[in-house]
């Protein structure tokens, strides 16, 4: 290949995106399996049911969140596996740097934040994304993470 002709590759922005939608799909897969399981329980809701469905939703988030490995493999994300173990980091950093001001009682703004969170990982894994690009990324969240732990 000379210089001249195209990379054949996905580019950074579509591998973000492709992380993105991989995160939805399973969030979306197993926040209705949850939903599903904390149903047939019989839960209507109340402090009966609280710990049930806690346990619930905790496994289902895991389960998401080893999941997406497989479907960052369908989706062509490469590395698949570094992008599956950075993504949770990533989305830690949001959360705790934002969580005090937008993420209380809006669930849709978490479900925002672990898409975003997997396109960030894709993109800092990148080879191709520079270092310097990279760092930058890093600051801002890490100044997002003491931002937010300084508001406690």
């Amino acid at each position: 290949m000379t210089s001249i002709e195209p990379a054949t590759g996905v580019s950074p922005a579509a591998r973000a995106a492709r992380a993105a939608g991989c995160a939805f799909v399973s969030l979306a897969v197993w926040m209705g399996l949850a939903y599903a399981v904390i149903q047939l329980r019989g839960c209507v809701g109340g402090m009966e049911c609280l710990g049930d469905a806690i346990g619930i939703i905790f496994g289902c988030l895991l389960g998401a969140a080893l999941s997406m490995w497989g479907l960052l493999r369908l989706a062509r994300v490469r590395p698949a596996w570094q992008v599956a173990l950075a993504g949770p980091g990533v989305f830690l950093l949001l959360v705790f740097g934002l969580v005090g001001r937008f993420f209380l009682g809006v669930p849709q703004l978490w479900v925002i934040a672990i898409m975003a969170a997997y396109a960030l990982a894709a993109v800092l894994v990148d080879p191709r994304v520079s270092a310097r690009v990279r760092w930058i990324t890093l600051g801002v969240l890490v100044a997002l993470l003491v931002a937010g732990l300084a508001r406690f």
